[in-house]
């Protein structure tokens, strides 16, 4: 007798419903076949050859109280990207040992050349887990900034679309833009003043969207990887043996060993063009 072909549909929401139940605020499905232009060695099937479907699964952003914190240090050392990765971890072992398919969890993690394994924004769009920002993250129209986690599976699931109405920008940000020429975003990190962003509305949209990467980084991985090698650069070439040793011993280097060992401090961004955007704010203002 040939087996009984399961339904989809019921796969899917079964999937979906634990991963909401779990700690994701989104969970959406999206076609593999959209990322085929892609870099080769970035599509889908370059990661799993069997890929049919792509689970995105978005959540973890900072807590309410994080956000409206006064030290910018606090969001810096909150990141819960990990949390979301050891979510879609789970998910596709379930996957896997439950309904015998195929299922990756994409690594969060950069490849050589630093690049991703996969481009999660693109991902994002193509499964409506959110739409493209000025401020550069995806947002969702609800809850605004998200960490992502990307399952590619075998699994042949029923494909969400893109959203079809973007969620930036927000309404707020254009009679912003009307008023001043600029947007929440762009004017705490103006591009044509040190700051990383720019652009312009036109009729409601984002067009001429400009972003300083290099610049971006900079303050973004204040510690970390990056920070780890600037600073043995430094004490490399420090010919004085105390001011080596300050180097080496003092809080910058510290805290970079730590957020590298035990943490991921600084590794998500400043948060800084985020903390300003109105999409998902109401997730962010309790009493």
């Amino acid at each position: 007798m040939s087996e009984v072909e399961p339904d989809w549909d019921e796969v899917k929401a079964d999937i979906i419903s634990r991963a909401l139940s779990r700690g994701a605020a989104v969970a959406r499905v999206g076609d593999p076949a959209a990322l085929t232009d892609a870099a080769p060695g970035q599509r889908p099937v370059d990661l799993l050859p069997q890929v049919k479907s792509m689970i995105v699964l978005g959540g973890s952003a900072p807590r309410a109280g994080e956000w409206n914190s006064p030290r910018a240090e606090v969001l810096e050392t909150v990141g819960t990207a990990d949390r979301m990765s050891a979510l879609g971890s789970t998910l596709a072992r379930q996957i896997e040992d439950g309904l015998g398919y195929y299922a990756l969890n994409v690594p969060t993690s950069t490849d050589e050349g630093d690049k991703p394994f996969l481009d999660f924004q693109a991902a994002a769009i193509v499964a409506g887990a959110g739409t493209p920002s000025l401020a550069g993250p995806v947002l969702h129209p609800e809850h605004g900034f998200l960490y992502l986690t990307v399952i590619l599976t075998s699994l042949p699931l029923p494909v969400d679309g893109p959203l079809e109405q973007p969620a930036c920008p927000a309404p707020e940000c254009v009679e912003m833009y009307d008023e001043k020429g600029r947007t929440p975003c762009t004017s705490v990190c103006d591009i044509d003043d040190g700051g990383c962003l720019g652009g312009e509305i036109q009729e409601g949209l984002v067009i001429g969207r400009r972003y300083d990467a290099n610049r971006c980084r900079e303050r973004v991985y204040h510690y970390w990887i990056p920070g780890y090698q600037a600073v043995m650069e430094r004490a490399l070439s420090e010919p004085d043996a105390e001011k080596r040793k300050m180097l080496l011993y003092g809080s910058y280097f510290t805290k970079t060993m730590w957020s590298i060992t035990y943490s991921n401090v600084s590794q998500g961004q400043c948060f800084e063009c985020v903390k300003v955007c109105p999409v998902g704010s109401a997730q962010r203002e309790l009493k």
